[in-house]
């Protein structure tokens, strides 16, 4: 009888869980510094006047409605404790489900750069120069060098 095992297709190999918990929890984190952010920046005054604009209440400032900017710094305060708090169950649970705290760390780190990147250019119109991208290659390249590095059995 032949030798078939060496022509024997692998079945695809499946993401493990891991990751997609360690990239959640970075993007998570992510969330929780742009709602700290929200708690306290000038971001959230423009907000509140637009909502205001949109419920019709013309040209009526943030100082009229002080009860308004009370309660959505309050509910970007309560989206920041949560967002912590799911951060934090994620990357535990990363943790113990990877057999590296290393690569779980960088991953999340990874993830919450990114994240954090993109919110930054999106909700704040952040300008994210050379040097970001220069930081986020190498961050990137940092990855696939240990990944690499504890799939060949290295530690």
């Amino acid at each position: 009888m032949p030798d078939t095992s060496a022509h024997q297709q692998l079945p695809p190999q499946k993401t493990p869980r891991w990751i997609l918990l360690a990239l959640s929890s970075g993007a998570f984190a992510a969330f929780n510094g742009l709602f700290a952010k929200l708690t306290t920046d000038t971001q959230t005054t423009a907000f509140a006047a637009s909502l205001l604009s949109l419920f019709g209440a013309g040209t009526t400032t943030t100082d009229d409605h002080p009860i308004l900017m009370l309660a959505i710094r309050g509910i970007c305060l309560a989206l920041n404790i949560l967002c912590n708090i799911i951060m934090w169950a994620l990357f535990t649970r990363a943790l113990t489900a990877s057999p590296s705290t290393t690569k779980v760390s960088i991953t999340n780190t990874s993830a919450n750069f990114l994240v954090t990147a993109v919110l930054g250019m999106v909700v704040f119109r952040e300008r994210v120069g050379g040097l970001w991208w220069l930081g986020a290659a190498m961050m990137g390249t940092g990855c696939i060098i240990v990944g690499m590095r504890d799939e060949d059995g290295r530690s």
